[in-house]
Parts: C-alpha cells; sequence; structure tokens
C-alpha cells in the first residue's frame, strides 16, 4: 500500500518523453501542439536556452587558436512553453522532447499520470512520432527541516559516509548514484544540502529520476512504462527517507 503524507516534500515531479521522429523537426510543431492542448494550458512562453559547443580547430581557422584548447561557443535558441491557468503545471516542446513539469502543491500520481498521458497522446497527434527513445520520471524532493543542525542519518539514510580519521561534521554535501535496474533503466539517486533564502534550518535535496533504457517503443506502451518508472521512484523515496521524515510530512495511517 502507498504511503500518503499531509505534507509531501515535492516541490516538481517530472515526465519527460524523448522521441524517434517521424518527420523532420520544423517550427511550425509546437504550434500544432498548442492547438491540442490550449484548452488546459492557454499560456504561452519563451524559454531562452543557451547550449555550450566547442570550436574545433579546422572548422574555422580564422577563429580558432594557435595555442590551447579549442574555444567555447555558445548557441542560444528558444523552447515553447504552454502553462495551466495556475501556471503550476507546464509544456516544454523541444525537438523530438516532451516534458511535463508539475509544481508544488503536488496532489497525487493517480491525478498526475492521466493528464501526462492525455498531453501525450496530443502531442502523438500533433507530430507523429514512430516511436519513444526513452522516457524518464522525475521527483524533486525538499526535506525543511526546522533546526539549526541535524544529523544526516536521521532523516536520510543514502548519506556520505566519511572515514573516521576525519571530524564528523559536513557543512554542505552532494553525492550522486546511477543504479542500473537490469534491462527497465535507471535510477538515478541525488541527495545533498541545500541554501534555502528564508529558511533558517536545514534543507536536504532528495532527487529522483527513473530513465528507461532498450529499444524504442511504442506510445501505446508508455503507460506501462511511466507506471514502472514511477513505482522505481516510489520505492526509492520510501527506502531513502526514515521515520522522522514521515513525521515531519505528517503520514496519513
Amino acid at each position: 500500500m502507498r504511503r500518503k503524507y499531509r505534507k509531501p516534500p515535492i516541490v516538481e515531479a517530472i515526465c519527460e518523453f524523448s522521441f524517434e521522429p517521424g518527420q523532420p523537426w520544423d517550427g511550425t510543431l509546437p504550434g500544432l501542439v498548442y492547438s491540442e492542448v490550449k484548452e488546459s494550458f492557454p499560456k504561452k512562453r519563451q524559454q531562452a536556452v543557451f547550449q555550450l559547443g566547442i570550436q574545433i580547430a579546422g572548422q574555422n581557422p580564422a577563429a580558432a587558436p594557435l595555442f590551447g584548447p579549442p574555444a567555447a561557443t555558445q548557441e542560444a535558441f528558444s523552447r515553447p512553453l504552454f502553462l495551466s491557468e495556475d501556471e503550476r503545471t507546464l509544456i516544454q516542446i523541444a525537438p523530438d522532447v516532451l516534458t511535463i513539469n508539475k509544481l508544488r502543491p503536488y496532489s497525487s500520481w493517480s491525478d498526475l499520470k492521466p493528464l501526462v498521458l492525455d498531453v501525450l497522446a496530443k502531442y502523438q497527434k500533433a507530430a507523429q512520432p514512430k516511436a519513444i527513445r526513452r522516457l524518464g520520471v522525475r521527483y524533486i524532493n525538499r526535506i525543511q527541516i526546522p533546526l539549526a543542525e541535524v544529523q544526516i542519518q536521521d532523516y536520510l539514510v543514502a548519506f556520505p559516509n566519511l572515514p573516521e580519521a576525519l571530524p564528523q561534521r559536513i557543512s554542505v554535501w552532494m553525492q550522486r548514484s546511477e543504479i542500473p535496474f537490469d534491462e527497465l533503466g535507471t535510477l538515478i539517486l541525488q541527495t545533498g544540502s541545500v541554501r534555502e533564502p528564508g529558511h533558517e534550518g536545514v534543507v536536504f535535496l532528495l532527487d529522483l529520476d527513473f530513465v528507461t533504457s532498450g529499444q524504442p517503443f511504442g506510445v501505446e506502451l508508455a503507460a506501462d512504462r511511466i507506471e514502472t518508472a514511477h513505482e522505481k521512484v516510489e520505492l526509492a523515496f520510501e527506502t531513502c527517507i526514515t521515520q522522522k521524515s514521515r513525521k515531519l510530512f505528517e503520514e496519513i495511517h
């Protein structure tokens, strides 16, 4: 049985799909997607994205440095965003990528999953991809503790293990693990401390992202695949937190 909390620490839930394209990407496709989703996502914005590249010697001899590393170049482009009326749910469109973000307050997976599948179906109608290359389900949690200093292990099971010769105190920390689940995919587990303006206590990060692997698959399999990904993220969440954290989140019995 899934545990429920009155004050879940989720600040953002993300479902992302990467596609095998069925047609060349062009600038009209975001508009076609918007025409399908505008009833639920009426607001439109453009998000500036900067992509860093490397200038390779020989590609542009006049610009290439004579000595030292290749010069870095920066390319800017816009990414369309479609937002719900309250701006707490949004869709991001990039070439052959669809991302659905749900910001706090988060209600439940039973509410989010149908919305994700509905947006995916409308994207499929507009863009007509051949298949899904991979999908990811990610939950970003911030555990806010109203204390100036705590023992990490009182709230999180996944934390740094320091050698005994070092002081057993950490002011700032971050760790990342990638855990393969056989042919299903990989769980990316990130934990750490967060400095949050206006919060004088301790804040811990618990960032969980399950990404599928293997061959591309049909859109009709998306419901089962995102359910599996969510189950792995939920398993990781419950096994990474302690009873003190559950008390903090006000578990509903």
